[in-house]
């Protein structure tokens, strides 16, 4: 979301620079066992590159007993998407203190993410009107073009099943055997690891002079 004149210490105007070009679907989850649909609590939509905002918050926002963080996933045109899960470093319940029910979850994230913000835009005297005219704070902000049209109406499981699938395939990738026959073959990845100056010297000739 660009913005002009914002200010505030929870959201910003600045974007880092994203690597993955996909808006992603973003959805709160519940810190917990489960996958990807049990532990899903809103839909949300990423604006800024550490700031997500979330529609209809009050229940998990406010339950000191719910710890929650942030999914962000997009597809790839071949193998499994991408997935990403950050904390929140940050959280405010935004909204009129005369509608509480309408107010909205704005979300500061530990670190930047990878994908891509929603690139909408804002203005502060046309988002002064819609908030009085619409019936939450959420409603206001798609009419204004501040946050993607339909995201808290995604159905769950359609969407999410194949994530938790990402998220499998992605974990059961994430180790690989580097078990060795011989302690000289071993000391060499341990040197390589942990000291990548000693592996360096290992790889190099040496002086050619």
């Amino acid at each position: 979301m660009t913005c002009s004149g914002c200010g505030g210490d929870l959201v910003g105007c600045g974007s880092a620079t994203a690597r993955i070009a996909a808006p992603p679907v973003v959805s709160v989850q519940r810190v917990a066992a489960g996958d990807a649909v049990a532990r899903h609590l809103a839909w949300g939509a990423l604006v800024d590159a550490d700031v997500v905002v979330a529609p209809t918050p009050a229940a998990w926002l406010l339950d000191p007993e719910v710890t929650f963080e942030v999914l962000l996933a997009s597809s790839r045109r071949t193998g499994p998407g991408v997935t990403e899960r950050l904390p929140v470093r940050q959280a405010a319940l935004a909204g009129l203190q005369g509608s509480p029910d309408g107010a909205i979850a704005v979300l500061r994230l530990a670190h930047p993410s990878a994908h891509r913000p929603f690139t909408g835009a804002g203005d502060v005297d046309d988002l002064a009107r819609r908030l009085a005219e619409a019936e939450d704070v959420w409603a206001a902000l798609e009419e204004a073009g501040a946050v993607p049209r339909g995201v808290r109406n995604l159905p769950v499981e359609a969407v999410l099943g194949p994530v938790a699938a990402w998220e499998r395939e992605h974990r059961a990738r994430l180790v690989r055997n580097a078990l060795v026959e011989t302690p000289g073959q071993l000391a060499y990845s341990l040197c390589c690891w942990l000291l990548p100056v000693c592996c360096r010297g290992l790889e190099s000739p040496g002086p050619w002079w």
